[in-house]
Formats: structure tokens, sequence, C-alpha cells
């Protein structure tokens, strides 16, 4: 009895080394996937652990199919005609980013594939503020064509190497290397509302061809896309402005979702930004916040002024409306921000409440 006893005890001892086995290669397979998806995260976020550097040539391999060619085209007596073209690029299966204001009130929109592929496209929705159109592809047409995979634009330094792959005329495809030149950049496309998040760089070569053509990183990686040019008189220039990616995937994403972007703003006022000229008329020492000049009437009552001076944004400094902007696109999902004013020459003790909403122009 007694050495049965021993080999029912090893049987058990046996099977719970097997379970504890098991259970620890488990715990294990569990903390190795988990590892690759926080390493494949981190990697998306930092780029810490991205593909290596690869070479302008490299990048322009991997890019070009993804580039097309988009035709602004109009109606005239000799039928359909193309009277502009720019550059784009595939952001999903679906859709195509590319500027706006070259294909506005067009009668026809269609791009051509680097495999000289030519496809009608519509408009699905646009933001004037940043220049932006987003062209959606009809869902019978099946496009091999991979997406550009958006890269982190807030890593990006200054006088770091970027690359631009975009469209000329005849479909061909053209390879520019630049820099970065500045970061903060202020744009007025419309209504003198300011686009924040905007890439300066320099690149030989640009011209209006390459408008919506994207801003590539050492990887391969989109962190920007071309929506103005500096010298726009020229023909050929050399210093750009790029929408960050960060703003691309906002309001893209948003166009695509809700058929539109709403840029935030305080609800129902504008002004101008102080100016030394400003102050001496005002007679105050403050030259430098946003001067209050409207209050829509059905906000009045919430505290704010004509003649205010906005100093901070839930206690951030605010030289100009380019700060409000940026401070308001970066937490966009405040419904409130606590302004500090400067009223009568003095700061107000208390900061005032203000809802935020999405900007609307002053009629």
């Amino acid at each position: 009895m007694e050495i049965k006893e021993e080999k029912a005890l090893s049987k058990k001892a046996i099977l719970a080394f097997l379970l504890s086995s098991c259970l620890i290669a488990a715990f294990f397979a569990y903390l190795y996937i988990d590892l690759n998806q926080k390493l494949e995260a981190l990697s998306a976020v930092s780029g810490i652990f991205a593909p290596t550097l690869r070479s302008p040539k490299e990048i322009y391999d991997e890019v070009k199919d993804s580039i097309v060619l988009v035709e602004k085209r109009e109606n005239t007596s000799e039928g359909v005609v193309t009277v502009g073209i720019c550059s784009g690029f595939i952001y999903d299966r679906r859709h195509i980013l590319t500027v706006y204001n070259l294909i506005a009130n067009a009668s026809e929109v269609r791009v051509v594939f680097d495999n000289k592929t030519k496809v009608k496209v519509e408009i699905e929705g646009f933001d004037e503020y940043s220049n932006l159109a987003v062209l959606k592809i009809d869902e019978n047409i099946s496009i091999t064509q991979r997406p550009l995979y958006l890269g982190q634009s807030n890593w990006l330094n200054l006088e770091e190497k970027i690359h631009i792959v975009g469209k000329v005329y005849g479909t061909e495809n053209l390879l520019l290397s630049g820099e970065v030149n500045g970061f903060g950049v202020s744009l007025h496309f419309k209504d003198d509302f300011p686009l924040v998040d905007v890439i300066k760089f320099s690149a030989a070569a640009l011209s209006l061809e390459t408008l919506g053509a994207p801003l590539l990183n050492s990887r391969a990686e989109v962190v920007g896309m071309i929506i103005d040019l500096a010298d726009k008189n020229s023909s050929i220039t050399t210093m750009g402005y790029a929408l960050s990616s960060k703003m691309i995937e906002k309001i893209a994403s948003s166009i695509i979702e809700n058929g539109e972007y709403k840029h935030p703003w305080l609800k129902g006022v504008w002004g101008t930004d102080m100016t030394q000229e400003i102050a001496e008329y005002m007679k105050t020492n403050f030259t430098r916040g946003f001067l209050v000049t409207y209050v829509n009437s059905s906000v009045a009552d919430e505290g704010l002024q004509i003649g205010d001076i906005i100093i901070e944004v839930d206690r951030v400094e605010v030289a100009g409306i380019y700060d409000i902007v940026a401070y308001l696109e970066e937490h966009s999902k405040k419904t409130k921000v606590k302004l500090t004013v400067v009223r009568d020459g003095e700061v107000s003790e208390e900061s005032i409440s203000w809802p935020v909403d999405a900007f609307s122009p002053i009629d």
C-alpha cells in the first residue's frame, strides 16, 4: 500500500510540474508579445526603433508609387481640359491628400498614378484655413499602391535633412532634398486666422507643381505636406511651407469622419495683436497680447469686454493671436479656458472663464 501511495504522489507531482511549466511558458509568451507591442508603439511615437535611415534614392524608390499627379479640369468649348496640376499622395486605401487652392471650383478632378493610370475622384472635403483637401477614390476602383506612413513631425530638428517626392508635368516624378529651417510659422490662408504648426523648409526648384507633395524624413515617413511657397510670383523658388503631419492627421481624419475640421477659437471674440503703436495710442505699457475689438452679444455677459488685452490663457503667456490658436489646437478637447486680461491699464485680479467654439469669421 505504501508503494502504491508513493507512486500516486509521484504522478501528482509530475502533473503539477507540467502544469506549472505551461503556466510559466504562457506567462513569458505574454510578456514577449506585450513587449513587442510596446516597442512597436514606442517606435511609432518616437522613431527610436524605426527603420534605419535611408538614402535619398531608397526613399524615392519606397514612396514613388504612392505619389500622384492631381489635375484640375474645367469644361470648355473643346471639352473637359486640364487647366492646372499639383502633387498629392495616398493617405489611405480610399483617400488622397493634396492642396485645396489649386483644385478649388474644378469641374472635375483627376489623379494620375505612377503607372499612368488616370482616375476621376471627388473632393470629399477641404479646409481652407490649412489649404488641405481630401480626395475620395470610388469604392469600385481598387488601387494597389500603398498609403504613406505618417511620422512624428514634432521630432524634427532645425537643419534636419528632408526629402520631397512630387510630380511634374507629364506625370514624371521629381526628387528634391533640403532641410528644415523653422517651426511655429504662422500662415494665413483665410480670414486672417492663423494656421499653426507649420514647418518652414528650403529645397531646390520648388514650384506650384510640388504643392501637395509630402515632406519626408530620412526614414521615408511623411512629416508634412507642402501647402505654400515663399515666393508665389516666381515659377521656381527655394523656400516653402508644409503642414505638419500632426495637423495633417487631425484635419484629414476629421474631414473623412465629419466632412469638415473645426478650428477651435474663443467663442464670439475677435481682435488684433498688440503693437507698440497701439500701446502708445491706448496709453498703456502692455505692448504684447491680444487686443479684443469685438465681442458677440451672445457671450457679452461672460465677462470679456472690448478693449481688454488677453495676456494669458490658462496661465500660458499670450504674445498675440498665434499663441491663443496654438494653445487651443493643442488642447482641442477643452470647452472653456481661463483668460487673464489687462483692463484699464491694470492686470485683472480674477481670470475670466470663456467658452471655446469652432472659429467663425465675423460678419
